[in-house]
This record gives structure tokens, C-alpha cells and sequence, in this order.
């Protein structure tokens, strides 16, 4: 009897241990290795992906900006942010924005907008310091023209399109300008052909993956409020999977305050981070007032969670914390 009692107790001790870490998520069980980021490169770069970085009040590693097909190198734009020691990100897409439903890709597989594209990348090398550029972002859902999931376009036609931007950006833009393949961590439509593994165009073409993650509320009708884990922990899985050798960014995360409150969210958010999620080198605040109001510049106590966490520690808002990426 007393065995047997004993073997229950075991057995429950298991299951409570596993459901321990399936809701929380903040334990890390013996048997799971660090990622190869986690043990050479801790750490975690804190930025903000703003429309107004001259009055943005809070620190950030990143400066971003968003590229349209035909638009050019944002040297004025670049200077008037007052942020020149910063990482630049850009998100580059492939349509243009007085057409935003054409999509471009098939004709950029085809080698049509090569010249353009060699333009860009002779800018990218002038300017002279470390670039994350993010091309076709999102290409599992139909939210955008440039997407692989639009009717015309497919999952072929849109890594056929990647890698030839790849290989001219390779010959012309210089070894700091990194491509980050970057993915929605909500697919939608959801199914088998929206997963983002079918458009990851191999490890030779991209440095890094990136992974947009939202909490849109019911803002849209088919959304909902997520936790961060509930956002995270499927596709940052999948990610690592598809790319154990690249580094991940959060390349656009923001909660709605609909349905939760926005400093909670961050602060689960930069737990995860620190404790779960370690291959993420990187991550981009959407500090937009878009769908909703992502801001966190429009809420205080938010703001001041990560003006703390950007401060010091794992979280600092210090590009240099990424040299060892861009080959400095």
C-alpha cells in the first residue's frame, strides 16, 4: 500500500512539475539546453519603433523606419530623429504605396527591379553602419501585397523574390547590413499554407529571423487579447527549429490596453524574455497610434517599466551590445 501510495505521489509530483511549466513557462527543466545565443551573447537590446523619434522621450537601441518599393535610403529622415547612434532598422516592402494591392514580388523574382535594388544597397554601404533590414514582413498572411499567401503569389515566388534581393543586397551593401526574415506570430488565414516555415528562403539568405508579436484586443472583430506567453511560445519553438543557428528579434511586439493593462503586459513580456526566450537578441516596441493605441508613450506607468528595464541590465538600450553580430 505504501508503494503504491508512493508511485501516485511520484506520478502527481511529474504532472504538477509539467503543468507547472506549461502555464508558467518560467522554468527551465534540467534537460533543456541553452540556445548557442543564450551562452555566448546574453542579453537583449531594448528599442522603439516610432513615427517621431525627435520628440520620443524613451531610449531605444533601434531606429526604424518603413520603406515602400521605390522609396529611398532615409537620409533626411535619419537625421532630423536625432538618433544617430542607434541600430537602423527598416522594414522594406514590396509594393508600392500608391498601389498597395499590387504586388511586386514575381516581378522582383524575375530580376525586373534589380537596378533599384543595387541603388539601395550602394546606399546602405555610403552609410556605413549596422542596418537590420527586414524584407516582405509577414509573409504567411494576407495583410499585405507583398505577401507570398496573396492570390498571384506563393510561397516559391516569394523566396525566389527573397533571394534574389538577398543576393543583390550580398554584392552591394557591405557585411553590416544584416536581412532579418521576419514572420507573424499570428498567422492569418490560419492553416498549413500561412505557416511561416514555407517562405523561410534558407539559412544562406537570411542573418536573422524576426517575429512580430501583437495582443491586439477586440479591436479588429477576429482578434483577441494573448498574453505573452500564449504569443510567444508556439513560434518562437517553430523559429528555433527552422533557424537554430540564427539569432532572433522581436521585430514589432505592442499590447492594446482593451482587455489588459499595458504595463503588466511589458512587464510579463520583459520576463519571458530574460528567462524563457533567451535567443531573442533584440526587441521593437510598435509605439504607434494605429488599430489602437499601442503607445507606450502614452501610458506612464508602461513607460516607466521600460524606461527601467532600457536603463541596465539585460535589457539596456545599447546597440554595441550587438557588435559581435555585425562584425565589429
Amino acid at each position: 500500500m505504501k508503494k503504491n501510495l508512493a508511485a501516485i505521489m511520484a506520478v502527481m509530483a511529474v504532472l504538477g512539475l509539467a503543468y507547472y511549466w506549461l502555464i508558467y513557462e518560467d522554468v527551465r527543466l534540467p534537460w533543456q539546453p541553452e540556445t548557442r545565443f543564450e551562452r555566448e551573447f546574453p542579453g537583449c537590446v531594448a528599442g522603439i519603433l516610432s513615427g517621431d523619434y525627435a520628440a520620443l522621450k524613451l531610449p531605444t537601441g533601434f531606429t526604424h523606419f518603413y520603406l515602400g518599393w521605390g522609396d529611398n535610403f532615409p537620409a533626411a529622415e535619419l537625421g532630423k530623429s536625432g538618433r544617430k547612434n542607434t541600430i537602423l532598422a527598416l522594414t522594406w516592402e514590396p509594393y508600392l504605396k500608391g498601389d498597395q494591392e499590387h504586388s511586386l514580388v514575381g516581378e522582383i523574382a524575375g530580376g525586373k527591379h534589380d537596378a533599384y535594388m543595387a541603388a539601395m544597397a550602394a546606399s546602405l554601404k555610403k552609410y556605413g553602419r549596422p542596418v537590420l533590414l527586414s524584407w516582405g514582413h509577414e509573409p504567411g498572411e494576407d495583410l499585405y501585397a507583398g505577401s507570398g499567401a496573396r492570390k498571384g503569389s506563393s510561397p516559391e515566388m516569394y523566396k525566389a523574390a527573397w533571394r534574389r534581393m538577398a543576393g543583390v543586397m550580398r554584392a552591394g551593401a557591405g557585411p553590416k547590413v544584416k536581412l532579418v526574415f521576419s514572420m507573424g506570430a499570428k498567422e492569418k488565414p490560419s492553416g498549413a499554407e500561412s505557416r511561416f516555415e514555407n517562405y523561410y528562403p534558407g539559412p544562406e539568405y537570411a542573418d536573422a529571423v524576426g517575429l512580430d508579436v501583437y495582443s491586439l484586443g477586440p479591436s479588429l472583430g477576429w482578434s483577441s487579447w494573448r498574453k505573452p506567453r500564449s504569443a510567444l511560445k508556439g513560434p518562437y519553438s517553430r523559429a528555433l527549429a527552422m533557424a537554430p543557428d540564427k539569432p532572433m528579434f522581436l521585430t514589432g511586439v505592442a499590447t492594446c490596453q482593451d482587455g489588459s493593462s499595458k504595463a503588466a503586459w511589458l512587464t510579463r513580456l520583459l520576463r519571458r524574455l530574460e528567462v524563457r526566450y533567451g535567443a531573442v537578441k533584440g526587441f521593437m516596441w510598435f509605439d504607434y497610434n494605429k488599430e489602437c493605441d499601442w503607445r507606450l508613450s502614452s501610458d506612464g506607468k508602461a513607460s516607466e517599466i521600460y524606461r527601467q528595464a532600457a536603463a541596465d541590465g539585460y535589457f539596456k538600450a545599447d546597440p554595441s551590445r550587438l557588435n559581435w553580430f555585425f562584425g565589429k
